[in-house]
């Protein structure tokens, strides 16, 4: 049975259920291909890369796998020295978005990719790498400064008014459906249909308290007040877009599952949204290709050792 393309992030994944699975032994064949700061990465973890990457309709080989593995590998490394972490719950929301995408339930969905040698637990590391190398790319890239000069240089480049440029500002309210650090995927899922429900029942900032008041592990936040120029990215897009007294889609975080309401919108005198573009802009322009030459500069000063 041949199921219908999933598009992830310029990937293509297709999928066909079947009984096949790994060999056994698989595991206990594995040997050592190469070390990253005296981690190891395995043939196994070589092999699954390239099944998972066929699976992807990606460009694939022993070469290029061993080198995305081992660029993961410092990224991680990196992420570990700073505390950062990718949550099991927002993998587990990942991994589960696909699985829904592809129209299975993730218990069907993990036998699925096993017909075709790849085991769960190997999209969850690529999951976990793509979200990780994301979160160190971006705090790099949060280094890297714009100057007032710069953005005053593009503003008269560009030719654009100031004089009567307004931003918008939120007055925002958090609600937290609390996820205990360990729970389940079926645990996060389900409350990520409690918060789905509440959403839709939704009464306004005014009624919040009240109707989670009869939820359990539920928390209201006052966020106070927030400008555009605050929130940018998916979740800036969606809040332009929200009425006053709608909320956010719900989002997995490490605290739980979170909805965001929008308790009042207005619009306020300021430059900071026309300077804030501009220094998207310029910051794009400057961070093109930082996450190769920060992964460069992580292979120059590694200790990386291949058998």
């Amino acid at each position: 049975m041949r199921l219908k393309s999933l598009f992830l992030p310029a990937l293509a994944l297709g999928i066909s259920l079947g009984s096949l699975g790994l060999p056994a032994g698989a595991f206990a064949q594995s040997k050592v291909r190469a070390t990253v700061n005296d981690q190891a990465i395995t043939s196994y973890d070589v092999n699954q890369r390239v099944k998972l990457m066929t699976l992807f309709r990606q460009p694939t080989g022993d070469k290029k796998a061993l080198d995305e593995l081992i660029d993961e590998t410092l990224l991680d490394q990196v992420a570990k020295r700073r505390g950062m972490n990718v949550s099991d719950a927002m993998v587990d929301e990942r991994f589960n978005g696909i699985a829904k995408q592809v129209k299975l339930p993730p218990a069907q969905f993990v036998k699925a990719l096993g017909s075709q040698g790849v085991q769960a637990d190997s999209l969850r590391r690529f999951l976990r790498a793509q979200m990780t190398g994301a979160m160190v790319i971006k705090a790099r890239a949060r280094s890297v400064k714009v100057s007032e000069a710069d953005v005053q240089a593009q503003i008269q480049k560009e030719g654009i008014s100031t004089e009567n440029a307004t931003i918008k500002e939120f007055k925002l309210q958090q609600i937290v459906f609390v996820v205990p650090k360990g729970s389940s995927p079926g645990y996060v899922g389900q409350r990520q249909r409690e918060a789905e429900a509440f959403r839709k029942r939704f009464g306004g900032c005014d009624a919040s308290l009240a109707q989670a008041k009869a939820l359990k592990g539920v928390v209201v936040l006052n966020m106070g007040r927030r400008d555009s120029t605050q929130i940018q990215g998916p979740a800036g897009d969606a809040l332009k877009s929200t009425p006053v007294g709608g909320t956010l889609k719900p989002d997995v975080t490490e605290r739980g599952v979170e909805v965001i309401a929008v308790c009042d919108v207005k619009e306020i005198r300021s430059t900071a949204g026309v300077r804030a573009e501009i220094e998207e802009k310029l910051a794009t322009e400057q961070n093109k290709n930082l996450g190769k030459e920060f992964v460069a500069e992580l292979r120059e000063n590694a200790k990386i050792s291949y058998k």
